[in-house]
Formats: structure tokens, sequence, C-alpha cells
């Protein structure tokens, strides 16, 4: 569904309004300080056995930095029981001054996938898919935003193993940065990229477009 700028339109501050890149040096923290610390106590929250920072919580974090989202694209499926489900992803981008003063621009690719059936009362589902997309990629990011939140669990290794998911169809612009990963020998990326979209390889790595 392309690029969008509207429920997570580019914002710095509490407020939101009047965009400016805030400069670090006068900050207590450098951006990287920042990002390794430990999200507050307060912000976060259990669910289903596991421990997550709400979207509520994890905006306000963000708003240490300009950011916004870009290319959000989402598709509906049904799985096999015929169950109506959404997948989704979205690139989340961090602007700032290092401690050099020099404007640097970070974003990493997040995505979500969910069968409706599990949103209860929640009708939503389109800005719960967003809000799941910005989560997921705020956690690349570092600590502060949830990064190692749930290292310590240990997967049920009786669990029934996940039904694979239905990979979308990369546009242009996705495929320009899987190839800068390949160039860049980035495999978390090649593995982040492949494992969300649809990307057909020839035997030397390069796309197939």
């Amino acid at each position: 569904m392309g690029g969008d700028y509207d429920k997570y339109n580019y914002r710095s501050g509490s407020s939101g309004a009047n965009c400016k890149t805030i400069d670090m040096k006068k900050s207590s923290f450098s951006a990287r300080e920042y990002l390794e610390q430990p999200p507050r106590d307060e912000d976060i929250k259990e669910k289903d056995g596991a421990f997550h920072i709400p979207i509520g919580s994890l905006e306000n974090s963000l708003d240490y930095f300009e950011w916004g989202t870009e290319n959000f694209q989402w598709q509906l499926y049904k799985d096999e029981r015929g169950n109506l489900g959404v997948s989704a992803s979205l690139e989340l981008v961090l602007r700032f001054q290092d401690a050099e003063g020099h404007q640097a621009v970070r974003s990493v690719v997040g995505a979500c996938n969910f069968l409706f059936t599990s949103m209860g009362t929640n009708s939503h589902w389109l800005a719960t898919a967003k809000s799941e997309c910005v989560k997921n990629a705020a956690s690349d990011f570092g600590r502060k935003f949830g990064r190692g939140l749930n290292a310590d669990l240990v997967p049920d290794r009786d669990a029934a193993p996940e039904k694979a998911k239905q990979k979308m169809k990369p546009d242009r612009l996705i495929m320009m940065q899987y190839s800068a990963a390949v160039i860049a020998g980035d495999q978390k990326m090649i593995d982040r990229l492949t494992d969300i979209y649809e990307i057909k390889t020839e035997q030397n790595g390069s796309e197939i477009i």
C-alpha cells in the first residue's frame, strides 16, 4: 500500500508538532547510550507468558528522536481452516544528530501477522497491525525499545511447529534494500527481508525482480 506518513507522521517531543531534529549534545545521553538503556519497569507488560512494551509507552520513548514510518504494506490471508488474518510490514526511521553534530538516519523493517480471531473485541485490525510492526522494528534498535526482553524464555519443544506464513511480494524499494544488504554482507537484514518477502534469488545471490 506504499509509503505513509499518516498515523505515525514524523514527530519529535511529546507534542509531535514542529518536528525539529533533536540535538543529542544537549541531551543527557547520546543516541547510542539512550538506545542501550533498559526500558522502565512500568513500561514492561506481560501477556501470554511473554513481555512486551505497549505502543503508547513505546511511542513516548521513540519521541526522544525525530521518527516516522515509511513503506507500510499489508495484505489479508486465510489459514488452512479459512480463518482470516493480516500480514503487514513497514520501515521505522529514526533521524537525529550524532555526538559530532552530523545528521544521521537509521531505518529497520518490522513485520507482523495475526488472525482476526485473536483480536477479541478489537475491530481496529489495521491500526493494530501497524502498531505491532512498529514494536517489532523498534526492538532492533536497542534495549530501550525491547531488544532482548524475552531472551530468557525457553521455547516449548513439545509445541506444534509454526505453519509457514504467507510472504508478501516486495516492491522495488524493498528489492533495493535487499540488494544493498547483499552488497554490504548484512546477513541479519537479508534474513529479515527474506522472512517477510518472497524474494527469488539466482545461485550467485543476485535478486530476480
